[in-house]
């Protein structure tokens, strides 16, 4: 199967946009990293809306993108990426919102908590959409997990990274850095699980090399450095995008047979048409 580019870009980037506010959610209810927030927030923004326009792209036609928005509540696999998006986009619009008009510290811990919940959702729908019985090398529950922890792990350097550029005391990453290597952990434990079931299946040098070898190995002991090198989070957000792409992309090669998302769609009347 080949790769659908759109879908990838628009896993990745929703993905590593709902980690990246949850992250914040986390900064936000320990009280730490408090110059960083704003800032994360409002590229975990632009990154679950440049997703959302690559998912708009791989619609292609108006009369698709109309039938998405007319069935959102179906509650199928689209549907629920298009929900939980818009429900990081308002708790995120609602953080910066809140935060400008300088609210309680129990809002502001509110809608922390909100969007650490909604962020992680959204990492893990992201993957789940593609669990199908007519792709055997899908049809397990370890493939969202391993988009889940992609994302986890490309939110959370990248929330660290921005940590470093901000120049926040290297303290303050004590906890938020140690949150960042689980979801490297996590990742690379989902994703080394995945490959196993499905080995004969996938690109190996793809995979092993760049999903779970640099996306997984390779951050961990960049993040390990980055403890005391604060801006060492770059490499391991580099890491972990190259380890994201490679995910998705060795996905798409294991899939048996071209799909047309939308064909499906129709015909389980999902998108009503």
């Amino acid at each position: 199967m080949s790769i659908q580019w759109p879908l990838l870009v628009f896993s990745l980037l929703t993905g590593s946009g709902g980690a990246l506010l949850a992250f914040t959610g986390v900064a936000e209810a320990t009280g730490v990293a408090k110059k960083t927030r704003n800032a994360a927030v409002a590229c975990a923004l632009v990154l679950l809306v440049v997703g959302g326009c690559a998912s708009v792209v791989h619609l292609a036609q108006p009369a698709n993108i109309m039938a998405a928005a007319a069935n959102v509540f179906s509650f199928s696999g689209i549907s629920v990426e298009l929900i939980m998006l818009g429900v990081n986009v308002i708790v995120g619009v609602a953080y910066l919102i809140a935060s400008r008009k300088e609210a309680s510290s129990s809002v502001m811990r509110g809608i922390a908590v909100v969007g650490v919940i909604a962020g992680v959702v959204m990492t893990f729908v992201v993957g789940n959409g593609y669990v199908m019985q007519s792709q055997p090398n899908w049809n397990t529950v370890l493939l969202p997990l391993a988009y889940m922890g992609s994302g986890l792990a490309c939110g959370g350097a990248l929330y660290c990274a921005i940590m470093a550029a901000f120049k926040e005391d290297i303290a303050e990453f004590k906890l938020v850095g140690v949150v960042a290597i689980v979801a490297i952990v996590i990742q690379l434990a989902a994703c080394a699980a995945y490959g196993a079931v499905v080995a004969s299946a996938i690109d190996a040098a793809l995979y092993w090399g760049g999903c779970v070898g640099v996306g997984s190995v390779v951050a961990l002991a960049c993040a390990i450095f980055a403890r005391k090198t604060p801006l060492a989070w770059w490499a391991v957000f580099a890491a972990a995008l190259v380890g994201g792409i490679a995910l998705r992309a060795a996905m798409w090669l294991a899939g048996t047979g071209f799909i047309d998302m939308f064909s499906l769609a129709a015909g389980r009347a999902v998108l009503g048409v």
